[in-house]
């Protein structure tokens, strides 16, 4: 009888060895092809979204400092082109001092808008004409075409995300303006420039900061309508365009602000003073929307601005005094 038993026990401990396998080779199986789908699913995104093409229009004067900084990084960012207006003084220093590798290499095109005033009684003044000019030129041979500054760095999320992933995510499927929200910087507690890039020397967002709520757009090529033609503002249009914030959400058309700033997927960063000594600069010349209001009018006002993204202290205010003249 015991060696009945023993025999029998010992069947059932091999056919449980061979259930065991069996259930082993199954998790195997669907592991093996969950890995297969997710690799398919991805490479079928990338196949889906490396033909979007997306170019950035943009406006400078006095920006050979921070050019070739800007420029990179929406190369990493997988921009396909530059149009930069070259709106410096006719006898200004020039964009091809310090971007000669990047236009022989076909990644920027720089337009002769030197000396170019623009219709100066229009808030925005010279960068609507030129945004105008590059949104008719080119929305035919871009899916996207993004409208920012040499003080604004867009970046994406998850980190590596591309602007060809990014644009090409369902949720703006039906989008056809995608505003994105600031996120200003503060100075650093930094008086003076340096030759380190701008986003090593400005680390601290300004997160509380009320003025997050301002937007800039990329706008989708092929609208019937040029989308500047009838703007009134650099930031947005006043076409009957259907506007999303970065999660997808649609918003008034004609908002220049998003009062629900996310930042999970997109951000906006905004330099907007940087040092002291740069932003003194920057008001000496002239601003896109005050350039061309007389400087002794405008330098005091411009510092009260600084102060609203900066804390004040006496050595900043020593040399605002300094390098405005002011006694």
């Amino acid at each position: 009888m015991l060696k009945y038993f023993i025999s029998f026990s010992n069947r059932i401990f091999k056919y449980k060895k061979i259930f065991k396998c069996i259930v082993l080779i199954i998790i195997n199986i669907c592991l093996f092809f969950e890995v297969i789908k997710k690799n398919y699913l991805t490479l079928k995104n990338k196949i889906s979204t490396r033909n979007i093409k997306v170019c950035l229009c943009i406006m400078g004067k006095e920006e050979n400092l921070y050019a070739k900084e800007h420029a990179n990084w929406y190369k990493k960012l997988g921009y396909n082109h530059i149009f930069l207006y070259d709106n410096n003084d006719i006898d200004g220093e020039r964009f091809e001092e310090v971007l000669q590798e990047e236009i022989k290499e076909g990644f920027i095109s720089i337009l002769n808008y030197r000396g170019y005033r623009g219709e100066i009684r229009i808030l925005g003044g010279p960068q609507l004409r030129i945004y105008y000019d590059c949104y008719d030129k080119n929305n035919k041979d871009y899916d996207w075409l993004s409208f920012y500054d040499f003080d604004e760095f867009l970046e994406l999320y998850p980190k590596n995300t591309s602007i060809q992933q990014f644009l090409g995510n369902k949720r703006y499927k039906k989008c056809q303006n995608i505003k994105i929200n600031f996120l200003f910087y503060s100075d650093n507690e930094l008086l003076y420039y340096d030759k380190r890039p701008v986003q090593e020397r400005f680390k601290h967002p300004l997160l509380n900061n009320r003025n997050n709520v301002f937007i800039k757009s990329t706008v989708r090529g092929g609208l019937k309508e040029n989308y500047w033609n009838k703007s009134i503002s650099s930031h947005s249009s006043l076409m009957n365009y259907t506007s999303c914030n970065s999660l997808g959400e649609f918003m008034q058309y004609d908002s220049v602000k998003n009062r629900k700033i996310n930042y999970k997927y997109a951000v906006l960063k905004h330099y907007y003073t940087k040092s002291v000594e740069e932003y003194a600069n920057k008001t000496k010349r002239g601003e896109a929307f005050f350039r061309y209001i007389d400087f002794n009018k405008r330098k005091a006002r411009r510092i009260d601005n600084y102060f609203f993204y900066n804390r004040k202290t006496k050595k900043k205010i020593k040399l605002f005094k300094k390098l405005f003249s002011i006694k």
